[in-house]
């Protein structure tokens, strides 16, 4: 198997990091600042197009974690992310915290056995 290759996607008018292209094997994919993957496509153009649209809204909204200390998936929001840690807040799968069960957790590298969006 091919070594996939990875760059980040500016936007070109703000700077800004609206994500990675990645090329595997197979296809391009489009994915979150910190490599989640977004969408897999058939032309980097149509990646950076999916970049464009969904890049960093697609950071809202609820996600999923795998807390390693509880060994179970909790739905959770995004608070701050970047390229090598994600800042999440366990709330429940409506995306609103609990008293209850409210954690705030730090991931480092995270993938995608660790964090996930929910559907």
């Amino acid at each position: 198997m091919t070594k996939s290759t990875k760059e980040f996607f500016y936007d070109e008018d703000s700077g800004r990091i609206l994500g990675i292209i990645a090329k595997d094997s197979t296809s391009w994919l489009a994915q979150t600042i910190f490599g989640y993957t977004i969408a897999r496509t058939d032309s980097r153009e149509n990646a950076e197009r999916v970049l464009f649209r969904d890049g960093t809204s697609v950071l809202r909204g609820v996600w999923q974690y795998f807390d390693s200390d509880e060994q179970e998936w909790f739905p959770c929001v995004i608070q701050e992310a970047n390229e090598k840690k994600v800042v999440i807040t366990r709330t429940n799968g409506y995306g609103v915290q609990d008293s209850k069960t409210y954690k705030h957790v730090i991931l480092t590298d995270p993938t995608e056995e660790v964090l996930m969006k929910m559907s």
